[in-house]
């Protein structure tokens, strides 16, 4: 499969929360999707003029600037709270719109850090590919001639961690974003031929075709709509052989587009296989739901093929196809824990290649290790490894496919919820599963603890849930809880995020004995 083209850590999405800001400002470095700036004072012609530079760069690629920081994305205290409101979105974006064309796309919200007042602004890539300045940008200087900063049809872009004129590296940039911007484009003015084909295939014509025809008729070559409208026909039909026949011929194609290089193609086939099995999910088909991440874990065994055994140092294009299906697990995780499918969250986490060295008890642990040790997931600041969010990573394709949120929109906060939720619950499936009792990588921890915490609540409330999730008793449930909170109050604190369980929980805890002894 192809290289991704960032190994950045930075995963632009359009929220400016205060969980985003933490995320941000734990890399303690800047990117070229990551701007920090000491002050913007937007009454000031010299700084309009600057941030209107610098948002210009970004629209080719999307990205973030925060205002309030120095270098290393620590409070600087420079904003006051008069400046901080110049950047209230109904406020800023016309100030911009003076030099950036009308399809500029922005976030941005203001938060206290530490008593310091950081604006948080999101860039969104533009549709073009990138921004052309409509005017020039320039401004008085006392005693000189005035500055000018660029000029009206000039394009900028992000040059490492520098917002400069466009040049051949760029306009490579820009090409790739507007052929993607087209292919977007292109999808979305064909979406209304699937959809009245989809609604062709929900009176049951088109439907009772693919379903009742021949087998090969129902392929992940078919577009989603028409995919999983059929699906829910064989289901009415309680005719599993089609579905059978295309789980089998998944693999081999998949095989075909991992060997290829074609990961367009293969992530085109992973998400078809997230919409059936979140459409079963959602239908409460738990068989068929199973067979598809039966298939799933199939295609992660692609990975180790003609390879020598794989410990520390994988091939970096199987570690792509890992991370790729773990993004779609986790994804398909938020929405088993939004519908209460406690069997489904432990279908979902208790699944091992039987490739996997010895070492690793769940495909997710072995998918967030091997694509960090591929620098997927991290990058190297000098000596020091930052990690990516694997979960908002996920959220993007939760974002994307529409099918993974029935209950909800595309910003919908407890999309987020459910991932750090699902999260959290995996951990309690892995170290109920395995002998190893040091603890999980937390990846919930850099979000707010309000977000996880009724999980935990949960468990001690509903035996059902308890019993699926960690079916051993108290003690070793409150050792694990333990030690998951340990692991989570030190990967949270630059993050200001996981700040310990709720007073019944850490009554729980204690009544088993467990914390005091080894805190």
């Amino acid at each position: 499969m192809a290289q991704p083209q960032s190994l950045e850590p930075v995963v632009i999405e359009p929220v400016v929360n205060r969980e985003k800001l933490r995320e941000l400002l734990a890399l303690e470095t800047e990117y070229p999707t990551l701007d920090f700036k000491s002050c913007y004072d937007l009454t000031e012609k010299h700084d309009q003029v600057d941030l209107a530079k610098h948002v210009g760069a970004m629209s080719v690629r999307g990205g973030f600037l925060v205002i309030g920081v120095d270098g290393q994305g620590k409070p600087t205290g420079n904003v006051t709270v008069e400046q901080a409101k110049l950047f209230d979105e109904a406020r800023l974006r016309p100030k911009l719109l003076k030099w950036l064309p009308d399809t500029l796309e922005i976030y941005s919200q203001a938060h206290d850090v530490d008593g310091h007042h950081v604006v948080l602004v999101h860039v969104a890539p533009n549709p073009a590919g990138c921004a052309f300045f409509r005017a020039d940008g320039q401004y008085d200087q006392p005693g000189r001639a005035s500055k000018v900063v660029f000029r009206e049809g000039e394009v900028f872009h992000r040059d490492g961690t520098q917002s400069v004129r466009l040049n051949h590296q760029g306009l490579e940039q820009v090409i790739r974003q507007r052929v993607e911007r087209e292919r977007e484009r292109w999808q979305a003015e064909h979406a209304e031929s699937y959809r009245r084909l989809a609604d062709e295939l929900r009176a049951g014509a088109t439907g009772q075709h693919v379903a009742q025809g021949p087998s090969v008729e129902f392929n992940l070559a078919l577009e989603p709509d028409v995919l999983v409208e059929a699906a829910i026909e064989l289901l009415r039909a309680n005719d599993d052989i089609p579905f059978r026949r295309m789980l089998s011929r998944a693999v081999p194609e998949l095989r075909d587009l991992f060997r290829s290089g074609d990961e367009e193609g293969a992530n085109g086939r992973l998400d078809r296989l997230t919409c059936l099995a979140a459409t079963f999910l959602e239908l409460v088909r738990h068989e068929w739901f199973e067979q598809v991440v039966d298939t799933l874990m199939s295609i992660y065994g692609i990975g180790f093929e003609n390879e020598a055994p794989i410990v520390n140092a994988p091939p970096r294009r199987s570690a792509v196809l890992w991370l790729a299906i773990i993004e779609r697990v986790l994804a398909l995780g938020s929405l088993a824990v939004r519908r209460n499918d406690w069997q489904a969250v432990r279908a979902l986490v208790a699944r091992r290649h039987p490739d996997m060295n010895e070492m690793y008890t769940t495909w997710l642990r072995h998918a967030m290790t091997m694509a960090s040790r591929a620098e997927l997931l991290t990058t190297r600041d000098g000596s020091r490894e930052v990690l990516d969010s694997l979960l908002s990573r996920a959220r993007n394709v939760a974002r994307r496919i529409e099918w993974l949120r029935p209950d909800a929109g595309p910003e919908d906060e407890k999309i987020l919820t459910g991932l750090t939720q699902f999260d959290f619950l995996a951990g309690l499936v892995t170290m109920a599963n395995s002998d190893n009792k040091s603890g999980i990588v937390p990846n919930f921890a850099r979000f707010d603890t309000e977000r996880t915490r009724p999980a935990a609540q949960r468990l001690l409330r509903e035996p059902d849930m308890r019993q699926i999730i960690y079916p051993g008793d108290d003690q070793f449930f409150a050792d694990a809880l333990h030690t998951i909170d340990r692991d989570a109050q030190r990967a949270g604190f630059l993050y200001d995020g996981w700040e310990g369980y709720t007073r019944d929980v850490n009554i729980f805890i204690s009544e088993q004995g467990v914390g005091t002894e080894q805190q």
